[in-house]
């Protein structure tokens, strides 16, 4: 895309601050990326290295496409992998692991499992001393009350306060950031909080690193910052004295409920004089009609920037037959309206840009935006109904589909909660093909032998239980049933024909999707609760945090899968969608109450904590104004077609009346009614899903899984499969960062000592899955300290040689392929008059045979990164096996150009095929035979293989 006249300005500013105010479809990542490239060029004389420039962005996902649009512009420049581009919180973990060894071994709780790890501490962390306003006696409950506690944890971290907050909630406070630090882990407000700390120490390895390196700081979405961020924000801007640029809209601000605040960017110009505000209100995206329709509704707000955003017209926009507005007599009326639009779209003729291919449109270009979950159900029914294949976003509404309910009742079943001939049938209600039921027989007579066993003694009395009663793992029983049972993606294909073959592999690719979320879901609920009660409790729990939290825990947004979407029409609420575009949007129950949605009654964070002691406390509850907001956002998601509807709901007296917000779309004069609308204006085309696949993220575990079998990566990537956890990980982490540490010392100038050998294995030291009685612990002790010593024993001599600790890769390879590593150590010395340098690589002898193996193809990928880092070919690899018995195992291996060139093609070549979804399966039976996920794969009864995982 040629860059606009206010895009190239923007691009060229740069000795100021600056602010873009980029409307929806604007194209401002590429705005951004031409940005960085600009600074980079040598031409311009501003002498910018990578490492000047930091680049915040919202997600992780946002992060990976800008990097790979930068490296696509750049091309090829030495350092870029010292710039940094990610979420604000991933800047936080690493500024401080870098820079303070005592946070090496934390790691940061998502949403999820910081839920779960306050339920689990419930007394512990003071929850329980918090209490009503109304009645001192009512304190907060555990499960309850889990989520209004870590908002009210939040809020008083994140916002300006107006006078003293309570003591109990104080004292709250601090007994939760300190069971945090007790378990090494951060939540995103504390992890801020120690940055913030650090850069605010003078001489502080950090305060130095900032103060020396960074020129440029660059925010995406700078109208979601809260007021913790926009603090960070500032103080790096101001003790480096760097040029800020934000981007962002303040009419897409649509997470105030969780602190954001979008005044920042509407003061930016106040805040950050002397500065430059550049608008981008050019849409690439949508149709006239559209952004017609989302202007006349956004201009009723009244806080907002002045703008007009305008379309380049890359869809024709049909008046009357693209953006519809229909009313029906009731919600099943309406739901079956989407379902038979749908179905008329389908293979209608699609041009997903200007002067684009034609292509007919599939199931995975319809979505379905919702306001809130509870109007999902009657959609899936008719969905379902009319054999309409669908995903939604989330696990909202996971737990309702056959498949998901057939796995939940394995565990039901060892509950005592169902009984067998239930169990089966759940399994037996799936659309199986050519599939031997008598497995299933099998594998629930094995189940039998799993139940959580409670132990008497002689006199018939329970006794206490040992360590090996603790260990029970939900995730392994899950594996075991799905292996024995031998339900594999193949079952659920009918290949009697052509016809069939395609949609029954839709369908089983969305069985097996489903089936992945919930080992996702498995592996959350045991990364915080493994080993730490009995069998029966914890079987128990997990069941419990399905029936009662799970639906409510996960957050918007979680697991998008980075790989392929399936072709199905999606389904997610609008804030799930934000930054998505779709050819077709359907926004159904636009009525009053629910969209807007009408201010929420019950207990809040409220009834806790007074609102008048929080500056700007309004924000966090929402007005008219952010409702609109948000159907501006579900609008602007739609290319070409846009289908608004309602009816009036019999079930709840609420949702009886239009929605406002179809007045104020009315006045466009754009909305149409049209029930009978077929799309038959378009032309008839065969059905192609677009490629969604714009740009790729890879690393080498990643690389490594596709390279072995692309079916495994299918199964870990895609899928989202996850391995059972156990008491002995963290044995290679633990070691691995006493490494780094010892390294990182030496290199900055300290002379280790023998003694302090054990003090770096003690503060590194960090198990999450071992029981403090578990009688592993004294040993894996020994095992760390007697590894590390004699490692320093062996080649303390040699630290004076490092030039690089923990040094992150980034390679760019064709098509926005984008390869990321970090490099354990790089080694320089002198032998024979000439400099050798030797990349190293530690494995842990913990790990399983087949994962530790000496694999010189991810050596030689860490090689070409170097190369991109520093211009210089590296003459050997290495890898050192942490605890190994065989010398060979940490020979050096002398390296040639053919290596890398074979590399990288292998890489791209793997790449290309991730991008066409070719996932065949490995034809090795070797390979097979070492493969983990040999349980979830028909190879291993093919080949007559044993499954790995015993």
């Amino acid at each position: 895309m040629e860059l606009s006249r206010k895009q190239l300005q923007a691009v060229q500013t740069n000795d100021r601050n600056l602010r873009i105010i980029a409307c929806a479809g604007s194209g401002k990542t590429t705005t951004i990326a031409h940005k960085v490239e600009f600074l980079l060029n040598p031409d311009n004389g501003l002498n910018v290295l990578p490492e000047n420039i930091i680049a915040f962005t919202y997600t992780e996902k946002a992060a990976a496409e800008l990097k790979n649009r930068i490296l696509k512009y750049v091309g090829s420049l030495k350092g870029l992998a010292d710039m940094y581009v990610g979420t604000i919180h991933g800047w936080c973990l690493k500024a401080l692991q870098e820079n303070e060894f005592e946070f090496q071994k934390y790691s940061v709780l998502d949403e999820i499992k910081l839920r779960l790890f306050v339920d689990k501490y419930y007394e512990r962390i003071g929850m329980k001393d918090v209490h009503k306003l109304s009645n001192p006696n009512e304190s907060m409950k555990r499960f309850a009350d889990t989520g209004r506690f870590i908002r009210l944890m939040e809020i008083v971290r994140e916002s300006k306060t107006t006078r003293q907050i309570p003591v109990n909630i104080t004292t709250a406070l601090d007994s939760y950031k300190g069971t945090l630090k007790e378990k090494n882990y951060f939540d995103f407000a504390m992890i801020i909080d120690q940055a913030i700390e650090h850069l605010q120490k003078k001489h502080s390895n950090l305060s130095k690193k900032i103060e020396t390196n960074l020129k440029y700081l660059i925010v995406d979405e700078y109208q979601d910052v809260n007021s913790k961020q926009e603090e960070l924000i500032s103080i790096l801007q101001k003790k480096s004295n760097a040029i800020l640029t934000v981007v962002g809209d303040d009419d897409q601000n649509i997470y105030q409920w969780r602190g954001s605040n979008n005044k920042y960017i509407i003061e930016f110009d106040k805040r950050y004089a002397p500065s430059t505000t550049i608008p981008l209100v050019k849409n690439y995206r949508s149709s006239n009609g559209i952004t017609k329709i989302a202007e006349t509704l956004i201009n009723n707000n009244e806080k907002r920037l002045e703008k007009k955003m305008e379309s380049d017209d890359s869809q024709i926009f049909v008046k009357g037959r693209d953006v519809i507005y229909n009313q029906y007599d009731d919600i099943d009326e309406e739901n079956e309206a989407i379902a038979k639009f749908i179905q008329h779209l389908i293979g209608k003729e699609f041009k997903d840009d200007k002067g684009g291919t034609s292509r007919g449109l599939a199931y995975s270009d319809c979505c379905i935006l919702l306001r809130t979950w509870k109007k999902a159900e009657g959609i899936v029914e008719i969905l379902e109904k009319n054999d309409i294949p669908y995903v939604t976003a989330g696990v909202n509404h996971l737990f309702e589909t056959a498949e998901v309910k057939a796995a939940l009742g394995i565990f039901e079943y060892l509950n005592n909660y169902i009984e067998e001939d239930e169990l089966a049938h759940l399994w037996h209600s799936l659309p199986f093909k050519n599939y031997d039921f008598s497995k299933l027989d099998k594998a629930i007579e094995i189940l039998n032998g799993r139940r959580p066993k409670k132990r008497k003694n002689e006199a018939g009395e329970y006794i206490k239980l040992s360590d090996k009663d603790f260990a029970y793992n939900l995730q392994d029983i899950y594996w075991e049933f799905l292996e024995s049972a031998e339900i594999f993606e193949d079952a659920f294909i009918d290949d009697s024909n052509e016809k069939k073959e395609k949609k029954s592999k839709e369908k089983a690719e969305i069985i097996f999707f489903n089936l992945g979320k919930f080992s996702q879901v498995i592996s959350d609920f045991e990364e915080i609760n493994f080993n730490s009660s009995t069998a029966s409790f914890h079987l128990f729990n997990f069941l419990s945090f399905i029936t009662y939290a799970a639906q409510e825990y996960y957050p918007e947004g979680w697991i998008n899968n980075p790989y392929k979407v399936p072709n199905a029409v999606q389904i997610m609420t609008i804030h799930q969608a934000k930054g998505l575009e779709f050819p077709a949007v359907f926004v159904p129950g636009l009525n009053r109450n629910y969209l807007p949605q009408k201010k929420k009654g019950g207990l809040s964070e409220w009834h806790f904590l007074e609102g008048s002691l929080i500056a700007d406390h309004d924000r966090y509850i929402g007005d008219i104004e952010d409702e609109r907001r948000l159907l501006y956002v579900a609008i602007t998601r739609a290319q070409k077609f846009l289908l608004l509807s309602r009816a009036p709901d019999a079930n709840n007296r609420l949702y009886q009346i239009q929605s406002p917000f179809i007045e104020e779309l009315g006045k466009s004069r754009l909305l149409a009614q049209n029930k009978n609308e077929k799309f038959d204006y378009l032309s008839e085309l065969e059905s192609v899903p677009l490629d969604k696949i714009r740009s790729i993220t890879l690393n080498f575990t990643i690389l490594k899984d596709f390279f072995d079998c692309p079916y495994r990566f299918k199964l870990i990537s895609m899928y989202n499969f996850s391995f059972p956890l156990n008491q002995r990980m963290g044995l290679g982490r633990s070691f691995h960062n006493s490494l780094m540490e010892l390294h990182k010392r030496s290199k900055n100038g300290e002379t280790i000592e023998p003694a302090q050998v054990d003090d770096i294995a003690e503060r590194q030291m960090h198990f999450p899955y071992l029981a403090d009685s578990d009688v592993l612990k004294p040993l894996l002790h020994k095992m760390l300290k007697d590894n590390l010593n004699g490692y320093f024993k062996e080649y303390g001599n040699s630290f004076a040689d490092i030039v690089f600790v923990e040094q992150d890769i980034e390679l760019k390879l064709e098509d926005e392929i984008l390869i990321t590593g970090r490099i354990d150590l790089i080694k320089k010395e002198k032998d024979n008059g000439q400099y050798e340098t030797t990349i190293i690589e530690f494995k842990s002898d913990e790990e399983t045979p087949h994962t530790r193996k000496v694999n010189e193809d991810q050596l030689k990928l860490y090689a070409l990164g170097h190369r991109e880092l520093t211009g210089e070919m590296a003459n050997y690899i290495q890898t050192y096996v942490i605890g190994g018995k065989d010398p060979k195992e940490n020979i050096r291996h002398y390296l040639t150009n053919e290596d890398l060139n074979i590399i990288q093609q292998k890489i791209n070549n793997a790449a290309k095929k991730i991008r066409s979804q070719d996932f065949v399966k490995n034809e090795d039976k070797k390979i097979c035979k070492d493969c983990y996920q040999n349980s979830l794969c028909h190879n291993r009864v093919r080949y007559g293989i044993k499954p790995i995982r015993k």
